[in-house]
Parts: C-alpha cells; structure tokens; sequence
C-alpha cells in the first residue's frame, strides 16, 4: 500500500484527535474538527431525531460512516441541520456522494478514468455541485473524495 502525504497528515490528524478525546480534552459528540469547535455540529444534528434518521438511512448515529465504510454526513464535514429539512438533505448528500464514488471506483477499475482526480471531477464533483447548500462542494468535501480514492489505490495526479 502506497501512503501519500495527504493521508499520512489524515492519520495524524485522527490520532491527534483520539488522544485529546481520551485524555478529556476534547468532547465533540458529533463531528468537530478541533477544541475551538470550528466543524463542530450544532446542537439539533446531535438531538436523537436526526441520531434516528441517521441510522434509518444506514449511517452510524454519529454520522461517521455507513455499515460499508463510507463517509456520512459527519465524514463528509458537511454543515451542521439546523431543522428536520436540512437533516434530510443533509443525509441525501451524503448518500448521493457514496454513490457517487462508488461509480468512481468502478469506473476507474474499468479504465474509464486514468486517475482518481479525474474520476471525482467527472462523477464526485458534478454530485457535490448539486448539493452544495450542505457544503458538499467546499474544498472538505474534495478532501474527503481524494483521500477515500488514494485509499482504495488510486493516484490523485
């Protein structure tokens, strides 16, 4: 397996991340990228309605990943729900990103593209512009498609 700098810095970040939370210095129940807060969700994303409607639509209650692996909401650092009507875009996004790199992968396996940059810019990232009321199309949401395509061995370049 070929580790790229981008997620050599992933697995840093996430390790940083785990001993802060272990030690008590850092309690962030729903997504959050730092103790500032700064990706933190809001306080409805973490009420057990949008836990609820979570796990319905196949993702763990935190949002992190669905049962195969892939990003939820939470790991696609999209905006945090304000109401049950952004909860469901909000989880509409992320279910039609996964689909989306799903269709990436198999097309890149069957050589339709030649790297994993061109198969997000031509199948992840016209998804990510329908949905970018969610934060889909922030330069997180690219972030996440890259890492997730060089995981499953593809070049980004």
């Amino acid at each position: 397996m070929k580790i790229t700098k981008r997620y050599l810095r992933r697995i840093i970040k996430e390790e940083k991340l785990k001993l802060l939370r272990e030690a008590g210095q850092l309690n962030l129940p729903l997504g959050g990228s730092g103790p500032d807060g700064e990706h933190a969700y809001g306080e409805f994303a973490n009420s057990p309605e949008v836990q609820n409607m979570l796990m319905d639509a196949g993702f763990n209650a935190d949002g992190s990943t669905d049962a195969s692996g892939y990003p939820g909401p939470d790991g696609w650092q999209l905006y945090s729900p304000k109401d049950v009507q952004e909860a469901e875009a909000w989880i509409q996004a992320a279910m039609d990103m996964n689909n989306a790199l799903r269709k990436a992968e198999a097309a890149l396996a069957m050589g339709e593209y030649r790297t994993g940059q061109d198969a997000h810019y031509g199948i992840v990232s016209p998804v990510q512009d329908r949905h970018a009321d969610t934060g889909a199309a922030d330069t997180e949401g690219r972030e996440v498609s890259a890492n997730w395509l060089e995981q499953q061995g593809y070049e980004w370049q």
